[in-house]
């Protein structure tokens, strides 16, 4: 069953990521995207006690088709520099070792960053992120987690028909895509049309607000991202994960609510979740 759930990306300086998901919880949310970012969800420093109350958290509220979620500003898969690999690699081992350790079976990956003025040409930043995704994967299976590479705007992979051929190479029911509605409609992808076309990749969907002259994720209703046709898309290519409010605003609470109202009158699922 599709739900919608939510990325904590707003809490990662103020509000530990245990605090934020019984916060979610009480408002009826049961799906999380928690982001590795100190101080909200640190990697090595979070140790195993810790790791135990969140993963019996997320049992206690019945978490459901939740991913972990590692931010792209301090790591690059897709860089020329092979100590950047090594170091990105290892902060995504760690991540994978994370979302096991506390019962979540999905990691987001951002595939690199590009330089804006001298990108790596294709050829060079699919043989980076192969070499790095070939080098994780393993691990991944190890700890039953799967892999969801993210559709970025100023990423290796930026849209669906570039992100969809690097994913099917790898030929690995383990790794597949997150599509994020906001990137793709920034970078200039219809999003309904990227849906279509990752249909068997899909693993997690991304919703924020944006416009196409200026990347954010905001509140819906904020730009102009075309989210009502949405479902429809969602139900005629058989999705049946998590949808995740992926919002930042200094008020999180109050803009999840009016977005996730926003969204159920377009059709939408409602929150279904128990609260602690």
């Amino acid at each position: 069953m599709t739900v919608v759930g939510v990325n904590t990306f707003p809490y990662a300086w103020n509000t530990p990521a245990i605090d934020s998901v019984r916060r979610l919880a009480d408002m009826g949310y049961r799906s999380f995207e928690l982001v590795c970012h100190p101080p909200h969800l640190p990697l090595e420093s979070y140790d195993a006690g810790s790791r135990r109350e969140l993963s019996a958290l997320l049992d206690r509220v019945g978490a459901v088709h939740s991913s972990v979620n590692l931010p792209s500003l301090d790591h690059n898969l897709a860089s020329p520099w092979p100590q950047m690999r090594d170091f990105s690699v290892e902060q995504f081992r760690q991540t994978i070792d994370l979302a096991s350790d506390i019962g979540i079976s999905c990691v987001v990956v951002v595939p690199g960053r590009l330089s804006p003025l001298v990108p790596a040409g294709m050829e060079e930043r699919t043989a980076f992120l192969r070499g790095c995704i070939e080098r994780l994967l393993p691990h991944a299976q190890s700890r039953g987690v799967r892999l969801a590479i993210e559709n970025v705007p100023m990423a290796a992979f930026p849209d669906a028909g570039t992100l969809g051929t690097f994913v099917r190479s790898i030929g690995s029911r383990d790794v597949g895509v997150c599509y994020d509605l906001a990137n793709a409609h920034f970078y200039g992808e219809d999003p309904a049309a990227g849906l279509r076309e990752l249909a068997d990749l899909i693993q997690v969907v991304h919703v924020s607000d944006t416009t196409r002259t200026v990347w954010r994720h905001d509140p819906i209703g904020m730009g102009d991202v075309p989210y009502a046709g949405i479902p429809a898309v969602l139900e005629q290519i058989g999705y049946d994960r998590a949808i995740m409010l992926e919002i930042i605003d200094p008020d999180p609470e109050g803009a999840i609510i009016s977005s996730h109202d926003l969204l159920v009158q377009a059709g939408y699922p409602e929150c279904t979740g128990a609260s602690v």
